[in-house]
């Protein structure tokens, strides 16, 4: 009874003794395939990609910047070199240099990033016109014939005008301050 029991020690030790190799072996296995320096098991085309925190942004790199103004829906493409301030920056140090914008793409190359505005455009900011709507006078964002919006349709029904009127409106009346805009407004009334 007492050498069985011998038997049954000496058989565990070898089974743990030989699980431990086994495992030192498969980690180690790993180790130089997936997390070792030597990428010779690579082929020649594959692309390795650098962490996120190893790519910065070099005198090289192209600054896309796209804007979207949620009023109008228009979008502004800007297209220019990075400034010298950013130069050698990470995207965790763009993030905090330009808070609210979204990044696309972030590499050596190019950076492309989006702001979203609760506002205008500055063609639809800066612009009003009067035309028609609706069979009424209105007033409108932008210039005619280019993605108009309207600010606001007044009370002047375009029938009771007169023909010289009606021509202008279809073609749009292109005011330039709100004190030209009351003005033609109130001479189009008192027709």
């Amino acid at each position: 009874m007492l050498s069985l029991l011998s038997l049954k020690k000496i058989k565990i030790k070898y089974v743990l003794c030989a699980t431990a190799i086994l495992l030192l072996v498969s980690m180690s296995t790993y180790y130089i395939i997936f997390a070792g320096e030597d990428n010779s098991l690579l082929s020649s085309e594959a692309e390795v990609i650098k962490p996120e925190n190893k790519i910065k942004v070099t005198a090289n790199t192209e600054l896309v910047q796209k804007i979207i103004y949620l009023k109008c829906n228009d979008e502004e493409i800007l297209r220019t070199k990075v400034p010298e301030n950013i130069i050698g920056s990470s995207i965790y140090q763009l993030e905090k240099i330009y808070p609210g914008w979204t990044f696309e793409k972030f590499d050596s190359n190019e950076v492309n990033m989006t702001l979203k505005v609760e506002a205008y455009c500055r063609e639809h900011a800066n612009h009003m016109f009067i035309g028609i709507q609706d069979g009424s006078v209105a007033v409108f964002y932008g210039k005619p014939g280019i993605k108009p919006i309207i600010k606001e349709i007044t009370a002047i029904k375009v029938d009771k005008l007169m023909a010289q009127d009606i021509e202008e409106l279809q073609r749009g009346i292109i005011v330039q301050s709100a004190e030209d805009l009351l003005q033609t407004l109130e001479g189009l009334q008192s027709r």
